[in-house]
């Protein structure tokens, strides 16, 4: 008994299938990413690599600062939030200028770096000759084309070298080094010293609608292509 051969299949129309397929899978990634692109909120495009180094008021709830797991609470979830990318960095409550350059890790290609500190400092009375080593120190571990320094909020009460006093001394370092100065807590600042009432639940500690309202101001600062080193 002769047997029927199976039509074989054309080579030609597996080809056709083939393409056709690999068609839809590149249509479908494009809508994808379309949708994606569009549901990205404003403002949220990829920013510059930044290093952190501060102290509680900027890790607050972070259960990782350091390995870039960043509390919501924190002013540096608002710049993640905006795009800008964790390089590295160290921040831990209580820590002084001196501890928090011994704590630092090197970091590498980071593109902005942004440092909180002082409030520990002045606590614990520190000579500002060992807040402007530790600040040299971090700075030679977290090298960036842009070094900023932040100015620390009020205390209430004040210490003996008062916050606005250690602000005006870190501008003046800033100045000296060739870095950059920026104070953006001027909204939280009352005029009879102190915090403007709701910023600040202990007389240190931003609450988190402030500590939001900084990481836009300092959103903003970067922002300004036209800022001359020690602007503040």
């Amino acid at each position: 008994m002769s047997q029927q051969r199976r039509p074989r299949s054309s080579p030609r129309a597996w080809k056709r299938v083939t393409l056709g397929g690999a068609a839809l899978a590149v249509a479908a990634l494009l809508l994808v990413t379309v949708v994606i692109i569009l549901a990205r909120p404003e403002g949220a495009a990829e920013r510059d690599r930044m290093a952190v180094v501060g102290d509680s008021n900027t890790e607050m709830d972070s259960p990782d600062f350091a390995a870039g797991q960043i509390g919501d609470d924190s002013w540096v979830s608002t710049l993640l939030a905006e795009g800008f990318r964790f390089a590295g960095g160290w921040a831990v409550a209580g820590s002084t200028s001196v501890q928090q350059a011994e704590g630092l890790d090197e970091v590498e290609n980071a593109e902005v770096l942004l440092v909180m500190t002082g409030t520990n400092d002045l606590a614990q009375r520190l000579d500002f000759e060992e807040t402007a080593s530790g600040l040299e120190t971090i700075v030679a571990k977290a090298p960036a084309e842009r070094v900023v320094l932040l100015a620390i909020p009020p205390r209430e009460p004040e210490t003996t070298t008062s916050s606005t006093e250690f602000n005006d001394m870190l501008q003046d370092l800033a100045e000296e080094q060739g870095w950059e100065f920026f104070d953006g807590l001027e909204f939280l600042r009352s005029p009879d010293g102190g915090f403007v009432p709701g910023t600040t639940n202990d007389g240190v500690h931003l609450t988190p609608d402030a500590q939001e309202r900084f990481g836009e101001t300092v959103i903003d600062y970067l922002a300004d292509d036209d800022v001359a080193p020690s602007n503040g």
